[in-house]
């Protein structure tokens, strides 16, 4: 069984410069196709892992790995992982109604666990899984690759800086065409992504959700959805994900008083772009008018001009001004988001370390993404969203009064 050892690795704005490496982390995978592929590819090229063995339903996927890494073990049977005593971690890429199942089992026996997203379809199994790896001391990671991402992790440095004033509000844009799920809604397909990401940006508590959208495909599966978040600082944010657009896009706009700034995953050099344009508020004016008048009076240039308001522009301190700036386009150092997320897992198990989206913090995605889905059947009506540590609570409150319904059904 794994034990922590010493581990270097530094991160420069995820940028990742793999160190010497102690000890080799044994690796399962577990769903090889359209994603799940990307996690074998990383592994198996990863020099601080060992891809031992890959599983998956289909044989062309298991076949496909066959082809590229002809030394990986196969298996149909996702328990063949489960059991292998020489595998440490195991990463699930399965259809997401596979992951409560198979990661429980995983951390039961002893494994590190990486799971994509959405982490689960309920926050009651995301806490429970939370729990268990809290209890048998198990790193517990999720796949919200965005988190990963040099340039996310750049807009949310000038976030921090202030460099764009108070956060108006934010918009997110993700969609393409030509895949349409059966097993999920894009909602959850699409979407986790962007609410994982606010969540990310804004440190804050979402308070309210409202979703609209529809099923024009597959009956009962939405493949559009929009969706408006409040936040407890008053921003809003607004997400719109589809499978039936023409245009892949993967954009996020934040709208600051002083400036605003765009991130474009579609773009494949400018992927973050700064403009210094905003909007002075009435109060804002007021306040620099009243501090000019003031300045003005102590310099004795108050008498021609006793309101400190210039004379030509006539009703002037009742109106807003706008800035219009340039576009800066900072310099980014890139590299692979999905490398980046796959270093932070091994990183986490050797260090002991709680990685950046654990278990807790994508339960609380689930948990919106939930509150979203009941707003949906709601037509679009506002949901409130309850705080983390008030939905971490009433999670485990409802598997404690199921756990107990079950005993007493076995006369207990």
């Amino acid at each position: 069984m794994h034990m922590c050892v010493s581990f270097y690795i530094r991160y420069s704005r995820f940028n990742v410069v793999e160190g010497d490496i102690d000890e080799v982390i044994n690796v399962g995978v577990v769903g090889c196709g359209n994603w799940g592929r990307n996690y074998v590819r990383n592994f198996a090229q990863i020099s601080g892992a060992a891809l031992i063995m890959c599983c998956d339903k289909d044989p062309k996927a298991l076949l496909s790995v066959r082809q590229r890494y002809p030394m990986i073990r196969l298996t149909k049977n996702y328990r063949d992982i489960v059991a292998d005593p020489k595998i440490d971690a195991v990463v699930i890429a399965t259809p997401p109604g596979d992951h409560y199942r198979i990661a429980r089992m995983c951390l039961l026996r002893g494994k590190h666990v990486l799971v994509e997203k959405p982490f689960t379809l309920s926050s009651e199994e995301a806490y429970q899984l939370a729990d268990i790896a809290e209890k048998t001391g198990k790193t517990l990671m999720v796949g919200h690759i965005m988190d990963y991402h040099p340039g996310m992790h750049l807009v949310k440095e000038y976030i921090q800086s202030d460099d764009l004033g108070k956060i108006f509000y934010i918009h997110s844009t993700r969609t393409s065409l030509g895949v349409v799920r059966e097993d999920v809604s894009v909602l959850w397909d699409k979407a986790p992504h962007d609410i994982a990401t606010l969540l990310y940006l804004l440190d804050e508590e979402p308070i309210n959700i409202a979703a609209t959208g529809q099923a024009f495909v597959n009956d009962g599966v939405e493949d559009v959805v929009f969706i408006t978040i409040r936040f407890t600082s008053g921003i809003i944010a607004n997400i719109h994900v589809s499978w039936l657009d023409p245009c892949k896009t993967s954009r996020t706009t934040i709208i600051g008083e002083k400036k605003m700034i765009v991130f474009d995953d579609g773009e494949s050099l400018e992927k973050v772009k700064v403009y210094s344009k905003g909007v002075n508020s009435k109060r804002g004016l007021s306040k620099k008018r009243f501090n000019s008048k003031i300045a003005n009076e102590a310099q004795g240039n108050g008498e021609g001009n006793p309101d400190g308001i210039d004379g030509l522009n006539g009703f002037s301190e009742f109106q807003y001004t706008f800035t219009y700036g340039d576009v800066y386009i900072p310099k980014l150092k890139m590299s692979e988001p999905l490398r980046n997320e796959c270093l932070h897992f091994l990183e986490c198990i050797r260090e002991c370390k709680r990685p950046m989206t654990d278990g807790v913090s994508s339960a609380r995605v689930v948990h919106v993404l939930e509150k979203a889905e009941e707003s949906l059947a709601g037509h679009g009506a506002y949901v409130p969203i309850e705080s983390s540590v008030e939905a971490a609570f009433a999670a485990r409150e409802s598997f404690m009064a199921k756990a107990r319904l079950f005993w007493k059904g076995l006369g207990f």
